[in-house]
């Protein structure tokens, strides 16, 4: 057997040290791995989403809260809205499934695999807070989300646009936001994505 020769690959040198969890906001094109149906303590609906960009970056627990105890809607449902019309997604229907976590142990949720697997652009913005403990952590928020092949955003989209112009705007003024509290922060912050015992990512969805 011919050994093989090799070729330095600039690509995948990069993605040799490369942090597998999003850590800045920006713009980024994948797709939702999962989007899960979540409650609060309090009663509050809404959604819990997965993301994984086309290079491999992850981003979990992106929530948007929908409705709260009372049935009244939140922001987070216009959200919604926009993740749909930019994905051509009519409606949702909740399905439950049996999926395994990252350590192969089974979990039961209700998803909504209308989402799951398709091409979606978001605009995520970093979020810093104050974890429990007092130290310093981070967090995503959906900021915006636009159609992946045309980057035109849901408004652009429902007004019959063609060219996309609003989402240079974001880009060009999108800045962390500081939820910190307390005195001095560390210049590191621990981030939310796999701090988790049950990260999302690494899930199996083969049951939806």
């Amino acid at each position: 057997m011919q050994q093989r020769s090799y070729t330095a690959d600039p690509a995948a040198a990069r993605q040799a040290n490369a942090n597998n969890y999003i850590d800045q906001s920006g713009k980024y094109i994948g797709d939702f791995t999962l989007a899960e149906a979540v409650t609060s303590k309090k009663g509050t609906e809404g959604i819990e989403f997965s993301f994984k960009s086309e290079d491999g970056q992850q981003a979990n627990y992106l929530t948007l809260w929908t409705y709260n105890e009372r049935g009244e809607a939140l922001y987070g449902y216009k959200m919604l809205s926009a993740i749909m019309t930019v994905m051509g997604v009519k409606d949702l229907q909740p399905k439950q499934a049996t999926i395994k976590d990252k350590d192969g142990n089974p979990r039961q949720v209700v998803g909504f695999p209308a989402l799951h697997n398709k091409p979606v652009g978001l605009v995520l913005q970093k979020v810093l807070y104050t974890k429990n403990d007092g130290k310093d952590g981070y967090k995503f928020n959906i900021f915006a989300p636009f159609q992946a092949s045309t980057e035109l955003t849901a408004k652009e989209l429902l007004d019959g646009n063609t060219q996309p112009k609003a989402l240079g705007g974001m880009i060009s003024t999108l800045k962390d936001k500081d939820e910190r509290t307390g005195g001095g922060h560390s210049s590191q912050a621990s981030s939310a994505n796999g701090s988790e015992p049950d990260d999302p990512f690494g899930d199996d969805l083969s049951s939806f």
